[in-house]
């Protein structure tokens, strides 16, 4: 036998390691979802104290509650989206969740899967805020469970070059398996973003 093995050898190695990868994503399921946020395909509802809300579709058993208050945009999932904390939280900075002339947004799920279904525990949403200087990006992680919603951390998204693998991070550990603390941190490098 020469120095490289024969071709059936190799299709047979080759084929080996296609399979087992194959097995391995098998019992590692994907860990993020991404449902788009547009709010002319969503349902008008009352919001909080009568102001205008939108209920709109995430995940199966997850809507998304959307409201647009004085200071900024208040966000919300799950079974009765409107009456989790989650739906009174927003940044202290004025926001949207719409850059400057969209009308799209994304969610990110992030979830374990439990009897064939995409069960999650908590969402990444990129908030677009302002100060009287300055514009920002800011990265919300809220924690989400069959009762309740809220916020847990606060990323600045122009401060943090990987900004998105930090709110990973925050959202696997820190919203999956903390309980709702009393105020968001704000986690990373901060200040080129108004919050």
């Amino acid at each position: 036998m020469g120095p490289f093995p024969s071709t059936p050898r190799v299709f047979s190695v080759a084929l080996s390691v296609v399979l087992w990868s194959g097995a391995a994503g098998a019992v590692q399921p994907v860990k993020s979802l991404y449902t788009a946020l547009d709010l002319t395909q969503c349902e008008q509802v009352d919001g909080a104290a009568g102001a205008p809300a939108r209920l709109c579709t995430g995940l199966p058993g997850y809507p998304v509650y959307v409201a647009q208050g004085r200071a900024g945009t208040y966000l919300s999932v799950g079974p009765d989206a409107a009456q989790r904390r989650a739906a009174r939280q927003t940044l202290r900075a004025f926001n949207t969740l719409f850059e400057r002339g969209g009308r799209r947004s994304t969610i990110e799920w992030r979830f374990v899967v439990r009897n064939e279904k995409p069960v999650p525990y908590a969402t990444i949403v990129r908030y677009f805020t302002g100060g009287r200087t300055a514009a920002g990006e800011v990265l919300v992680i809220t924690r989400v469970t069959d009762r309740e919603a809220c916020h847990v951390a606060y990323v600045d998204a122009l401060a943090n070059r990987n900004a998105i693998v930090l709110a990973r991070k925050l959202a696997d550990t820190v919203a999956r398996k903390a309980t709702c603390p009393a105020e968001p941190m704000v986690t990373g490098a901060a200040g080129r973003s108004p919050m």
